[in-house]
């Protein structure tokens, strides 16, 4: 085998066992050579100008195909970076995602083509021979003003995975204009922006028991034990010892402070108190669930209240970073 061939199939490696015509030609092969490869049967043409050697492991990955297609200009992005990144939540898109620069003309059919002004080299991770959007670059494209939680639970996840609020944080400020759902990003990761969700949470759980026929709790109390101060609470009804906590968005905490709050929650049980503890989507998606979970723990308790008031929906207050 000669030198040429040795480079493309070192190319081919780093691509799913794919390459563009364009990376043969790239490496000192000619089209004939490239059709000899096919004639042989040691490639299968996967579309027009892209190919994979039949020795490849593994299952093509349409998305390196596509960007393959847009080569040398592409780079996978959206919902098809997002699989890549691990970002399950956001499920397998229909189409493979392309971004390409504007004043690029890259159409390939079946291929979902975004175009951008503003892909800056922090915004694009290279693994092996393929560039995708980085993690805070594809959260920034995945986001939507009109879809609050789902935006902000995409966040969480990224978070969860890797990356940094304050990494997310640039990004948005250099990406919001003009875009709702990367200013919602760049409002939620500001460094005082743990505080004002907190107190929306607060908010809008008041606005849940209330509307639930629920007692109005005591907010925000400082609670003891035999062994002194357990700790300050979200909302506390003091007849029936029993607590409601709010968690923020994962990233809001660290592990250290997971740790106290696990910590502090089994000093509340020990102390007798009945605590019961709610993530922000169990607030924001299922709050009948919620009301419905607190009534449970209060008539346990003794609390003479009617589980039948509690709305099949209920509509919360406003927003959180409006």
């Amino acid at each position: 085998m000669d030198g040429p061939q040795q480079r493309l199939r070192a190319v081919a490696s780093a691509q799913n066992g794919q390459f563009a015509s364009a990376q043969a030609l790239g490496v000192g092969l000619t089209f004939g050579v490239v059709r000899s490869l096919r004639d042989r049967g040691e490639t299968i043409g996967m579309r027009r100008g892209v190919w994979r050697f039949r020795a490849a492991q593994g299952d093509p990955d349409m998305a390196v195909t596509a960007y393959l297609a847009c080569w040398p200009h592409g780079v996978v992005s959206h919902a098809s970076a997002a699989r890549h990144h691990g970002l399950q939540r956001v499920g397998v898109p229909l189409l493979p995602v392309i971004t390409i620069p504007h004043g690029k003309t890259r159409r390939p059919k079946g291929v979902t083509v975004h175009h951008s002004r503003a892909l800056a080299p922090c915004d694009v991770l290279t693994v092996g021979g393929v560039r995708y959007t980085s993690l805070a670059r594809t959260v920034c494209d995945l986001s939507s003003g009109d879809d609050v939680w789902e935006t902000l639970a995409l966040l969480d996840d990224a978070v969860a995975l890797g990356a940094r609020p304050t990494w997310i944080q640039q990004r948005a400020v250099a990406l919001a204009a003009g875009r709702d759902g990367v200013a919602l990003l760049r409002a939620a990761t500001r460094p005082d922006a743990a505080a004002e969700f907190r107190s929306w949470l607060e908010r809008a759980a008041a606005h849940v028991y209330q509307v639930s026929g629920i007692p109005d709790p005591e907010w925000n109390v400082l609670v003891r034990d035999g062994a002194g101060v357990i700790g300050r609470v979200d909302a506390l009804w003091p007849p029936w010892s029993v607590i409601s906590e709010k968690e923020g968005l994962r990233f809001h905490t660290g592990p250290r402070q997971r740790r106290k709050d696990a910590q502090r929650f089994n000093r509340l049980a020990d102390a007798g108190y009945a605590a019961r503890r709610f993530g922000w989507e169990d607030v924001v998606s299922a709050p009948s669930d919620m009301a419905a979970t607190v009534v449970r723990a209060l008539r346990t308790a003794g609390a003479d209240l009617d589980p039948a008031r509690i709305p099949e929906r209920i509509v919360l207050p406003g927003r959180p970073f409006a």
